[in-house]
């Protein structure tokens, strides 16, 4: 085994740490949302070519249509429901998305290959379909778990306001007024606003809040409007039970807070133990061998 090799796998083994050391900074960016960070809410413009996808996709979705009924139709159309129905897609149209998202991989891959060796390279050619079309089930996941985080760090503070309003000696249409209006823009927001558009036009409220429980579908969200369902039969005091669930919500955020910050040291150990170690193994132990075949100096 010659020395250039092992300065190969060294240099290898760099360049994988780094990009576990950037895997970790991109994941503990969407952890620190938990902890309290802002999110970047700027609206995004959909852009001319993300329309003409658009376009394309909804035009394959009938393809799609007998599909939306199966066990998985139904799981990814609950996927889209929780994602905030991004663009409006139905089950159908982000299959049209995914079909669409391969040929483009494979266009891109073809005219790669043709630009780089002059021939088609298939394997880079069915690498880049493959990823066209598992790339939107992975965006489509992401957005899921940014949505949620979301959700759940703004919880707390959407109780408190409504806390603080209900005890002011408002209803709680008039506190859920008050969230909509005062509250920066979220996911969480956004949907107390549709629960308190449907209330206005004639809901129930029981109904409406059980309808975003169903859309936001998390353990959290169904909790809350569980007690405030209970409490509305029951004729307790809307206030107290919003405290109660305020300082809940507050001790669990920070529980989970505590066990991310005992996970950072678990997963810095796996990069540091198969690439960190080993290459500065391998350039200590091999380097002065290497210098010393090569006729070089360390230092020069």
């Amino acid at each position: 085994m010659s020395a250039e090799f092992l300065l190969y796998v060294a240099y290898v083994l760099l360049a994988l740490s780094a990009a576990s050391a950037a895997y970790a900074v991109t994941a503990a960016r969407g952890e620190q949302e938990v902890l309290g960070t802002s999110a970047d809410r700027r609206p995004r413009s959909e852009g001319a070519l993300l329309d003409l996808l658009l376009r394309a996709s909804r035009a394959l979705a009938p393809l799609f249509r007998s599909r939306e009924d199966s066990p998985a139709g139904r799981q990814l159309d609950r996927t889209l429901r929780r994602a905030g129905r991004p663009f409006g897609l139905t089950a159908a149209e982000f299959q049209g998305l995914r079909v669409v998202s391969l040929f483009l991989g494979i266009g891109f891959g073809y005219f790669a290959s043709i630009a780089v060796w002059n021939e088609p390279s298939w394997p880079l050619i069915l690498g880049l379909g493959a990823l066209g079309a598992f790339y939107p089930v992975t965006r489509l996941r992401a957005v899921v778990q940014n949505r949620s985080i979301q959700v759940f760090r703004d919880m707390p503070y959407v109780l408190e306001i409504l806390t603080l309003s209900t005890e002011a000696g408002q209803d709680f249409s008039s506190a859920l007024g008050t969230v909509v209006e005062k509250s920066t823009p979220g996911p969480l927001v956004d949907e107390l606003r549709i629960v308190n558009q449907e209330v206005t036009l004639g809901k129930s409220r029981g109904e409406a809040l059980r309808d975003m429980a169903t859309r936001l579908d998390l353990p959290e969200v169904t909790s809350f409007v569980l007690a405030l369902i209970q409490a509305e039969q029951l004729g307790t005091g809307i206030g107290k039970v919003l405290r109660i669930m305020a300082e809940q919500m507050r001790v669990k955020r920070a529980t989970i807070a505590e066990e991310l910050a005992g996970k950072v040291p678990v997963k810095l150990m796996a990069p540091l133990m198969t690439c960190i170690l080993p290459a500065s193994f391998i350039i200590l132990l091999f380097g002065p061998i290497y210098a010393y075949m090569t006729g070089q100096e360390l230092g020069g």
